[in-house]
């Protein structure tokens, strides 16, 4: 069986997305799910979208469609990906899962492909972000408001005879040429740090390829959210089982935002960001994300606050330690609605990010003009995040935004835990 994504709209309606990887030629590939005749199911009633090797779009009988897309991993290595909308009721839902259950378990039996093991966890951003004092080991006292959202990271992993890392997906050739593809790369300190934990001193050499669609450098804690892809993964290759403690701790050892991505939803995080205490959110938050061609360094940005504070005679060290938001973590578990949420939103860091590049301030100023509720820059930058009233009102406003020349991605939160794929 897939694992399955599942959201209801407001009318309720459900819509259902799974992905599979197959290691075999992409026209291969797409040549099977371009004929339906092959299936060993009921066929579509009709081709509605086609594009080779990148997409193809059907209808059925109960007015539902469904969208494949077809994404390369690395050389030889593709995911498909089944969006299935406009499912009316439980019964639907329940019989598109089936259906394409048995679809992708058919194709991939039929091009006699191998197993791989693939993990995806979620970016993030940060809704409330406030600066304590610097610390003598030369970090923050932070409080922050975590919130995963849904971009997910993939990494595939493959025993080899050497570390490498190889990077695909949207975001741009940019942002994939930043990836790390050395052992720099936090997915193979992910696995040293598993591997430490579990006693394994010369630990086996791993091929990870990243599927990312989260801006490098943005604040949104791609790097991260492949770091506890990479966790799940490398335990499952290396037949591994270890505790969620013990994974949360090889997770930390790697940097405050890592343990988050593998909790994903909503969480608070005291300390350095690392004491992590989950929050169960009853609503759904709809955002469009304006990533930038620069990314900006965290220490940087917390450089230059420190800066701005000593200008105007605080000393750094002698801030007042920071606090979590109660009015925001209440509004969250209470299903308070986005236009109650947006005044709540708060970032310490936005000033020193706006300071280092100030033309995130011009964006920051499309606000009224998009008619988004709030604009905020993300953790430390330069990701600008707009909230949006729901779902609908987000395409609308990332449509504005291009206009201004912007780019912008529509997304919502929160997202869930990080997990295994395949």
């Amino acid at each position: 069986m897939q694992l399955w994504n599942v959201k209801t709209s407001k009318s309720g309606w459900f819509t259902a997305t799974t992905s599979r990887f197959f290691g075999a030629d992409l026209p291969r590939i797409f040549s099977m799910f371009n004929d339906p005749a092959s299936w060993p199911v009921e066929q579509p009633q009709r081709l509605i979208k086609t594009e080779t090797n990148i997409r193809l779009g059907y209808t059925f009988g109960n007015l539902s469609r469904v969208e494949l897309t077809f994404d390369s991993i690395r050389p030889g290595l593709y995911r498909v990906s089944v969006f299935h909308e406009h499912l009316h009721n439980s019964a639907e839902l329940a019989w598109a899962q089936t259906y394409w259950d048995t679809v992708l378990q058919n194709v991939f039996q039929r091009l006699l492909c191998e197993p791989v093991v693939a993990a995806t966890a979620f970016g993030k951003i940060n809704m409330f972000f406030r600066v304590g004092p610097l610390l003598e080991n030369g970090y923050h006292q932070v409080a922050s408001l975590y919130q995963s959202v849904d971009l997910a990271e993939t990494v595939v992993v493959e025993l080899d005879g050497e570390w490498s890392v190889s990077a695909a997906g949207p975001i741009g050739a940019d942002h994939l040429a930043a990836v790390p593809t050395d052992t720099s790369n936090l997915v193979v300190k992910a696995a040293k740090a598993l591997a430490k934990a579990a006693g394994i001193k010369k630990p086996i050499p791993l091929r990870f390829a990243l599927h990312k669609t989260v801006p490098v450098a943005g604040g949104m804690g791609g790097g991260s959210a492949d770091a506890a892809a990479a966790i799940l993964a490398v335990e499952k290759v290396w037949h591994l089982e270890l505790s969620k403690e013990v994974k949360l701790a090889a997770a930390a050892s790697l940097g405050a935002d890592v343990p988050f991505a593998l909790l994903g939803g909503s969480a608070s995080g005291l300390g350095v960001g690392d004491d992590l205490k989950s929050i169960k959110q009853t609503s759904e938050l709809n955002w469009v994300l304006v990533p930038s061609d620069f990314g900006l360094s965290t220490p940087a940005v917390f450089a230059e606050l420190d800066r701005i504070r000593t200008n105007r005679n605080q000393d750094p060290t002698k801030i007042k330690n920071a606090s979590m938001s109660a009015k925001l973590t209440t509004a969250l578990r209470a299903g308070a609605t986005a236009e109650e949420i947006a005044p709540l939103l708060h970032n310490d860091l936005q000033e020193a990010a706006v300071s280092l590049r100030p033309e995130l301030q011009q964006i920051l100023d499309l606000e009224q003009q998009v008619f988004a509720l709030r604009a905020i820059v993300s953790g430390s930058g330069p990701t600008i995040a707009f909230l949006a009233r729901d779902a609908n009102d987000a395409v609308t406003i990332a449509s504005r935004l291009r206009t201004y020349g912007q780019q912008a991605i529509v997304t919502s939160s929160p997202a869930g835990a990080a997990q295994l794929v395949n």
